[in-house]
């Protein structure tokens, strides 16, 4: 892989992290995790039938609506487990 390459993979994972911790800290601060889960749902349901928020270039690759579908499910994943972890109800 050449330098530039590297770089600006480099600069997209670390992005990704980045936009990661910052979604874990606004759930921790948010007061009732179920309500972030149910709002992280409705985007998701709008995302699917509006236009997507990606480069126009990108719009027509299956690879990046694949890759888009898999980091939604690990978040949703995240999310669940958070809200459930801190319910009412929970040994927490």
């Amino acid at each position: 892989m050449d330098r530039v390459t590297e770089e600006a993979l480099c600069d997209l994972q670390a992005q990704v992290y980045i936009l990661r911790q910052a979604l874990r800290a606004t759930l921790r601060t948010h007061p009732d995790p179920s309500v972030a889960l149910a709002s992280w749902k409705a985007v998701l349901d709008d995302a699917s039938i509006s236009k997507p928020m990606v480069p126009s270039y990108a719009r027509g690759s299956d690879y990046i609506a694949d890759r888009c579908q898999a980091f939604a499910e690990d978040w949703t994943a995240e999310l669940v487990d958070y809200a459930v972890s801190h319910a009412p109800n929970s040994s927490d």
